[in-house]
């Protein structure tokens, strides 16, 4: 009596259709399809610790203009902030420079685009995901190297401005001059430094020389990419542009 159909039994090969080879064929997907599940949240946790590196950016920013622990603490701690914000910040950034986008901050992924760049310090090299941000990220950094210098004149002096000036103001030693009348110009050199680079930057058509010469490192954008920063940009600087001609036109008009 022969063996029953479906049953194994002599006669009958129980191996799966394609052979014995095919059983181990399943685990290389599995394998691949673990590994984009631990890429895809390595990205996730990058992102998070990114954003919560890139806060205190924000902190002294309200420091430096608003002042809410008096002139002299404010600017002090608003200093301190800004000056030891690169010994850890800047150790995580360049940690994850060859696995993360540094114009939109995700995976940069197998295929990712190399771009170096030259720092007050040193001689980086940085990725992006893609052959646009990679374009992208040329355009605007390439456009910082060409502009250096005022960029750093805009950014560099209006810090200098508001730390050494500020306490002086506030002790009244700068006659008329207030420390309100130096944290409106802070914002407005700020802000007409920052605006042209974001609205021009990424859109430039040269994309300046190879590797561009930066007055600033880069690790502060690369903690939630360069593309959010030059958001940010616009939309902040526009905000104190706008400020800074109410304050300075209602001053002037005001007689005060």
């Amino acid at each position: 009596m022969g063996a029953r159909p479906g049953a194994p039994g002599e006669g009958w090969d129980s191996s799966p259709p394609g052979g014995a080879d095919a059983v181990p064929a399943v685990a290389p997907r599995r394998a691949v399809g673990q590994n984009a599940r631990m890429a895809g949240s390595r990205g996730a946790a990058d992102r998070l610790v990114g954003l919560l590196l890139f806060l205190p950016v924000p902190v002294v920013l309200w420091l430096f203009t608003r002042a809410p622990l008096g002139v002299g603490p404010s600017l002090a701690l608003g200093v301190a902030l800004m000056l030891t914000h690169r010994l850890y910040a800047r150790t995580w950034a360049l940690a994850r420079a060859d696995r993360r986008c540094l114009w939109c901050g995700a995976a940069a992924g197998d295929g990712a685009h190399r771009v170096e760049v030259v720092e007050p310090q040193d001689r980086t090299a940085w990725r992006a995901c893609s052959a646009r941000h990679a374009d992208r990220l040329r355009r605007t950094l390439g456009w910082i190297a060409r502009h250096r210098l005022p960029v750093l004149a805009g950014i560099g002096g209006a810090i200098l401005l508001l730390a050494l000036g500020g306490p002086l103001a506030a002790r009244g030693w700068l006659g008329p001059v207030s420390f309100e009348d130096l944290s409106h110009t802070f914002r407005a050199l700020v802000a007409l430094t920052v605006l042209p680079l974001a609205l021009i930057g990424p859109f430039s058509r040269d994309p300046g020389p190879e590797p561009p010469r930066l007055p600033f490192p880069v690790h502060i954008q690369s903690l939630i990419g360069t593309s959010a920063v030059m958001w940010l940009f616009r939309v902040v600087g526009a905000i104190w542009l706008a400020q800074g001609l109410v304050y300075w036109i209602g001053k002037t008009a005001g007689g005060r």
